[in-house]
């Protein structure tokens, strides 16, 4: 067995942005590392990226103020937030970067934890605490870290981490301590991040079967959750009650304040009706019908490119995935939603038979469509969700590539409940 590291073994800087909106969509987890200014934060965050050294973000212009992204051991990013109550700084100034720092910590849904380095040498400030209480709030953890230990006299010290502890409201128990001058406590903080973005698989079995429109996603998912006797959750129904109801109230589909409201104002509710099939209620009505008119792909496909409604709908997935024994279908299941899931499946089918398949769902539902048109927005749905930029549609590293074309759906599900049944150790019963 090789020792476990203690530093990264690789990193490389990816953005700066000025807000977190702007930064790129990573599927990956974020630790961000934040604190006043001279409190030895470039050093740490070199410590964590592996570098002897790295280009001072005061040194070029524009970073101080921005959020630095990071991307270490090609597994977690690391986010350098602008220092607070930065040198000399315009008031106004202060509070916008604190106001977007503040968003960051409250909506970046990738997020594990939070590192605030804290002087040794002074009394944790009002802008500390109140940080330390939006972390605490927006239900973040925090890694209270004091650095400079070797500033002051051991004599000193416990003094020292009683009074800051006193400040943030913790025990001086929970403090790290570290020094850079020394290296003390820096593995420690290591491990401890490593804890945070060490992989965190659903409590309960979870299927993620990914593709594009057309695949036959719904048709096997449900089929095989009834095989399984497990629950199925159509991730795409949501974004097509989303797309749906913001086509109704008219907020514009690339309007992101808009779209979060509408999203926070949205109860979406998935039942089995009476027939045994699943029915989709939006804020009480029943819209199974309606979310699967051919025009609300189109809006569906719009809305789930935009950031705030990606994040609502994953939240509300992974609750529904970790309620009990699940097959989620969508998009990005594998990929963002569930990355540990039991199973990833991508399925896909060419593009004319997909057209040929969509377009006798929409006739057996009494609804005319031309093979032509139907082949031809297929096509552009495929290039749009291939591009967006947050969680575009492709397949998990780790997921099976099932090709569908030609293939009965029976045989499609068979195949799928034996990798189920592989994927849990052969127990008895788990898919027959």
């Amino acid at each position: 067995m090789g020792t476990r590291p203690i530093r990264a073994t690789s990193s490389r800087f990816l953005l700066s942005a000025p807000r977190w909106e702007d930064a790129q969509a990573v599927s990956w987890p974020q630790v961000a590392v934040a604190g006043r200014s001279n409190v030895g934060k470039s050093s740490l965050v070199n410590f964590l990226l592996g570098r002897r050294s790295l280009a001072r973000t005061s040194s070029t212009p524009g970073r101080t103020q921005a959020l630095n992204f990071f991307l270490v051991d090609e597994r977690f990013v690391l986010v350098d937030l602008p220092g607070y109550g930065y040198a000399r700084a315009p008031p106004a100034a202060v509070r916008t970067w604190n106001t977007r720092t503040r968003e960051y910590v409250e909506r970046a849904a990738a997020l594990r934890a939070v590192v605030l380095l804290l002087d040794i040498r002074r009394d944790p400030s009002a802008q500390d605490r109140t940080f330390a209480r939006w972390v605490r709030e927006a239900g973040r953890p925090l890694i209270p870290t004091v650095t400079k230990a070797d500033k002051v006299s051991r004599g000193r010290r416990a003094d020292r981490l009683r009074a800051i502890g006193a400040g943030l409201g913790v025990a001086p128990g929970q403090l790290l301590v570290t020094s850079s001058r020394t290296g003390e406590g820096r593995r420690e903080l290591w491990e401890r991040v490593s804890e945070r973005v060490a992989p965190v698989a659903p409590r309960l079995p979870v299927v993620a079967i990914d593709g594009p429109s057309g695949a036959g996603k719904s048709t096997v998912a449900r089929l095989l959750a009834e095989r399984l006797g497990w629950n199925h959750v159509d991730t795409g129904a949501m974004y097509r009650s989303i797309g749906l109801k913001a086509d109704r109230v008219g907020v514009a589909l690339d309007d992101d304040e808009g779209l979060e409201r509408l999203c926070r104002d949205t109860t979406l509710d998935v039942r089995r009706g009476a027939d045994g099939e699943a029915r989709v209620l939006l804020d009480g009505e029943d819209v199974t019908e309606a979310i699967r008119e051919h025009r609300v792909s189109g809006l569906a496909s719009r809305v789930s490119a935009r950031r705030p409604v990606r994040e609502a709908m994953v939240r509300y997935q992974r609750q529904l995935g970790e309620s009990a024994p699940a097959v989620l279908e969508g998009r990005d299941i594998g990929t963002v939603v569930f990355p540990d899931a039991l199973l990833k499946v991508f399925l896909t089918a060419a593009d004319e038979e997909r057209a040929r398949r969509r377009t006798a769902e929409l006739a057996s539902r009494g609804q005319e469509a031309r093979y032509e048109d139907v082949l031809a927005d297929i096509r552009a749905r495929d290039c749009q969700d291939s591009s967006r930029e947050h969680a575009p549609l492709r397949p998990a590293d780790d997921a099976r590539v099932v090709d569908t074309t030609g293939l009965p759906v029976a045989r499609v599900v068979e195949e799928l409940a034996e990798l189920v049944r592989g994927a849990l150790g052969g127990v008895p019963g788990a898919a027959s």
